[in-house]
């Protein structure tokens, strides 16, 4: 408590101070805009990807079917996907021959992802986020992809879209969201299941980084309210300046005092926000997306934040 006050200047009021800009309501509204609405973002993400979901049935290989690398480049040709904007290198690995068609596995080693992908013999009308040049070069295209995680578990985007063969890539939009317990070699030879799919080593994890949130909200909150009516009693009013500073401290992660045990353990969770914010901001596009840049700027310096603690605390 100490160290918070030491942190924030208060001044006198000046002549024609707004009344009803008190100290108190001053840092309830930073507080909701560091704090709470980071939590919400936090929230929506969290319930997008903890959702069972199914793979598409024309993707999914019997387990008997043999692996394929015969004349790879011309049997799986896609090169890239282009994703909410961001293009993905693909490599083709293998191939499999199945009754519904030939379905190829890719991997993009910029973001650690595996795909599985068809494309149809047929050409269609291209897929809105096609550039007009492929008007009649395009194909259907159905896919889907995991991407490894930190933890035993891979983020899954089901995508829809067309494949140019004028340029080798395909157009996507991920439809489907979710996460699945599956990572390294199981991730490399997985080839999917007809039964709903989803992670419950996520589930956990993000529930308990989502309660041990809510917990610093409001103790952050209960400590803003006392400090804001306190000044309000004495007639001190607060500059903007000092209201980010002490909410900020506010709502740090780690109690003054915590070990380096506790910080690890919060390091992991913060590690796990980030990824998620990340992928989710890498797949999807619009404006709803676009906010979750909010999310994310809230867990990279909360990540920052720990690594510094712990660098300072074993000096």
């Amino acid at each position: 408590m100490k160290r918070l006050l030491d942190a924030v200047k208060v001044t006198a009021p000046r002549d024609g101070h707004l009344s009803w800009l008190t100290a108190e309501r001053k840092l309830v509204a930073v507080w909701l805009v560091l704090g709470v609405l980071p939590l919400v973002l936090q929230i929506r993400s969290y319930a997008q990807f903890v959702k069972p979901h199914m793979l598409p049935e024309a993707l999914v290989v019997p387990p008997d079917q043999e692996k394929k690398t015969a004349n790879l480049t011309q049997v799986c040709p896609a090169e890239a996907f282009v994703l909410a904007g961001v293009w993905w290198n693909i490599e083709p690995a293998h191939y499999y021959t199945t009754e519904n068609g030939i379905i190829c596995h890719t991997v993009t080693s910029q973001y650690n992802t595996h795909q599985n992908y068809f494309i149809g013999s047929s050409k269609v009308e291209p897929y809105r986020t096609t550039p007009s040049s492929c008007a009649n070069d395009s194909f259907t295209f159905h896919a889907y992809l995991y991407h490894a995680s930190f933890g035993f578990y891979s983020f899954y985007g089901g995508n829809i879209g067309t494949y140019c063969s004028k340029d080798k890539s395909a157009y996507l939009v991920v439809e489907v969201l979710g996460a699945y317990d599956i990572n390294g070699p199981l991730l490399a030879n997985d080839t999917g299941s007809t039964e709903s799919r989803r992670s419950y080593w996520y589930s956990t994890a993000g529930a308990l980084w989502l309660v041990y949130r809510c917990l610093v909200i409001r103790r952050s909150y209960l400590l803003l309210g006392s400090y804001g009516r306190r000044c309000d009693e004495m007639g001190e009013t607060l500059h903007l300046e000092a209201v980010v500073v002490f909410v900020q401290e506010s709502l740090r992660l780690s109690a003054h005092g915590a070990t380096n045990y506790h910080r690890v353990g919060l390091l992991y969770l913060v590690v796990e926000g980030v990824m998620t914010d990340v992928f989710l901001i890498i797949v999807k596009e619009g404006w709803a997306t676009k906010v979750q840049y909010a999310s994310l700027g809230y867990n990279l310096s909360g990540l920052m934040l720990l690594l510094f603690e712990m660098v300072e605390s074993m000096q």
